[in-house]
């Protein structure tokens, strides 16, 4: 302009996670006639979510004229089993496939709006591409609740060159092997008491029903708050009679048991004969309070309704007892 050449500006928004950085993917295809087509690809995390826009996904180029973007359909990868279904947690994943070659090749619809998935260009590229979709759409999933600290700071980098010698038969994206995803919650409470586990096995039917207790809470049942309140009574039951039969020290007999659990607050009276366990008296007045909620819920006609505040409240007094009697460990679900 005016005598003076102007370099183009581009606004790609790149993220350069360490390890994870952009690639740049460049080679040839040879088509059936023996024509060449020279594929130039970059793909990576941007810097910013649009799920809303729709901006992320799949771009296609041909001959430098965009053909369709932000493509999200299963011929690129977002399908079940590859990247997923399209979802804000996979909206830091972009890809541009730029292709340049003879017009007779480009694998566009008529009408140039569009790519076609049955041409063998496209057919030649989709293995590597739906790996590559995959593996940055993962890295967006798994960082999700931390892309400030594991994306969006990395702001500069620099861009790895691939070299691809076949497309059609890579089948990967070139990615060292990918973090681990955040560890579910169950996961993570079978881990803190493994040793303990180990030590007492009666204790993990404990712990795991808090986290089937947990799990109920979160689905979408009209009834799931009752069931988890029934779980979570019964689970605080079977840790009064495993206290008594192995950590007491006295020998119960099977029916001195079953007499005594015909009665729930003559277990509590019996527990309450061991000092060791060391319950305070306001969580006794709880475990008292919900064991008879539980009990309107099992045998009265009408159904009480139940909060998430209260299975909320009852799943720190169970997680409590668990604590004091057995030293188990729990965290936030």
């Amino acid at each position: 302009m005016n005598g003076e050449t102007l370099s183009p500006l581009f606004f790609e928004n790149w993220a350069y996670p360490p390890g994870y950085a952009p690639r740049r993917y460049t080679g040839v295809l040879k088509t059936e006639e023996g024509r060449e087509i020279r594929v130039d690809a970059i793909a990576g995390l941007t810097r910013e979510s649009s799920p809303a826009a729709g901006e992320y996904g799949v771009y296609f180029y041909c001959n430098d004229r965009l053909i369709v973007g932000g493509l999200k359909t299963f011929e690129v990868g977002f399908t079940r089993g590859l990247a997923g279904l399209p979802h804000p947690k996979v909206s830091l994943t972009r890809v541009l496939v730029s292709l340049n070659g003879d017009a007779r090749n480009m694998p566009w619809n008529s009408s140039k709006s569009d790519v076609n998935t049955k041409h063998e260009v496209f057919l030649a590229l989709h293995g590597w591409l739906v790996q590559v979709v995959k593996d940055y759409a993962s890295l967006s999933r798994i960082w999700m609740g931390d892309w400030p600290n594991k994306v969006f700071k990395h702001t500069a980098g620099k861009i790895d060159e691939v070299h691809v010698t076949d497309f059609p038969t890579v089948k990967k994206s070139f990615l060292p092997p990918l973090p681990k995803s955040r560890p579910r919650y169950g996961e993570v409470i079978t881990q803190k008491n493994k040793k303990i586990a180990k030590q007492k096995p009666w204790t993990k039917r404990l712990y795991e029903s808090v986290i089937a207790a947990d799990l109920i809470a979160k689905q979408k049942l009209e009834q799931k708050n009752r069931i988890a309140l029934i779980v979570l009574d019964s689970t605080l039951e079977i840790a009064f009679k495993e206290y008594l039969v192995n950590e007491s020290g006295a020998g119960y007999a099977d029916a001195q048991l079953l007499q005594l659990f015909k009665n729930r607050h003559s277990v509590h009276n019996e527990i309450k004969k061991y000092p060791k366990t060391k319950i305070k008296a306001s969580t006794w007045k709880k475990i008292e309070h919900y064991y008879q909620v539980r009990c309107k819920l099992v045998h009265e006609k009408g159904t009480a309704g139940i909060t998430d505040g209260q299975v909320a409240d009852f799943r720190e007094v169970v997680e409590s007892v668990l604590k004091k009697l057995y030293k188990l460990k729990f965290g936030k679900a």
